[in-house]
């Protein structure tokens, strides 16, 4: 058994040593951060004091404002001018360092990713029955809702047992319990109010065209095999949007949560369709990065858009979780 243990530690050498000045470089980048929050917090504080003193001075139309008091109001609102200048800028500055740590937190995150692809690869190959949900970040903690084995169950009950006598549960059937919890239940069709991504190129425009966005479901009529869905960016109170007449081929249904139970994540190389940033219409995309998992959930998709590309190729895009489909064609 020893001969055959894997240990994770001999995936990871290149990475410690690439990720060793990481935690210097973050923690200039927060201390850089906390300086100009305190930047920030005297500025505010002048400008409230300027701005009070300013409405406190005699109106410049007024008949008892001097031409002393005039200048001292025009003086006043430059210095509010300058330092709300002033906090503009050193606002921008968080955000490009708060960038640039979370740039340096994504390159160590994908080596490190590309360091355990190997382990995760002996993994599989081992057969290791469970081995994603034992490396994920929340492991230690049981999902909400999820199954719990019997002796768990037993225990959180209050129920006595001897461990060593015939009262516990035997493994096998706890096995068995947790196979049955593996199995996968049938999908739950798109429900109304639900977001899906529907191809409305095919019913607005000529047949095999492909235009995809994001739509709510207003009903599903299956003696039909057809949605009706409205498009999201048209969504309102009194239901006035347009409405599509949807086959149900022509419907996908999006995530309904990014939790990593519930959900399925895309390996490198996949082709999807993802809803592209700032936008509610799908695009063929190229998973160039696997969503990684936080606290349980999902987080975003680094993916290359077809037909994004310029002068240096084609950017590699942050897509959440749940603006991402399988492609129809792939499917």
């Amino acid at each position: 058994m020893a001969s055959t243990a894997v240990n994770p530690l001999t995936y990871l050498e290149k990475y410690v040593e690439v990720s060793s000045s990481l935690p210097v470089e973050l923690q200039r980048v927060v201390h850089t951060i906390k300086d100009i929050d305190e930047r920030l917090v005297t500025l505010k504080d002048e400008t409230k004091e300027r701005v009070d003193a300013c409405l406190a001075m005699p109106s410049a139309s007024s008949r008892q404002a001097s031409a002393d008091d005039i200048d001292a109001t025009n003086k006043a609102r430059h210095e509010i001018e300058k330092n709300h200048a002033d906090i503009v800028q050193l606002s921008k500055e968080k955000v490009r360092l708060a960038h640039i740590a979370m740039e340096m937190i994504q390159y160590n995150i994908g080596a490190l990713d590309q360091e355990l692809n190997p382990f995760t690869q002996e993994m599989k190959e081992r057969n290791e029955a469970g081995f994603e949900d034992d490396f994920a970040v929340d492991a230690d903690t049981p999902a909400a809702g999820g199954a719990l084995d019997p002796m768990t169950m037993a225990f959180m009950s209050g129920h006595d047992f001897d461990l060593g006598g015939g009262n516990a549960p035997s493994m096998q059937h706890s096995h068995q319990q947790q196979k049955k919890s593996h199995k996968k239940k049938a999908p739950l069709p798109p429900q109304p109010g639900e977001r899906v991504a529907a191809n409305i190129g095919e019913v607005s425009g000529d047949p095999g065209a492909q235009e995809w966005i994001v739509a709510v479901v207003v009903a599903h009529k299956p003696e039909e095999g057809a949605y009706e869905v409205m498009d999201a960016d048209e969504e309102s109170d009194d239901g006035s949007g347009q409405v599509y007449h949807i086959p149900e081929d022509l419907i996908i249904a999006m995530p309904r949560s990014a939790l990593c139970r519930e959900g399925q994540n895309f390996h490198p190389g996949t082709v999807v369709l993802a809803v592209y940033p700032m936008t509610t219409t799908f695009y063929r995309a190229v998973v160039v990065q696997s969503a990684r998992k936080l606290g349980g959930e999902y987080g975003d998709f680094l993916l290359e858009f077809e037909d994004d590309g310029d002068a240096d190729g084609l950017p590699q895009r942050p897509v959440p979780y749940m603006h991402v489909v399988k492609h129809p064609q792939y499917r």
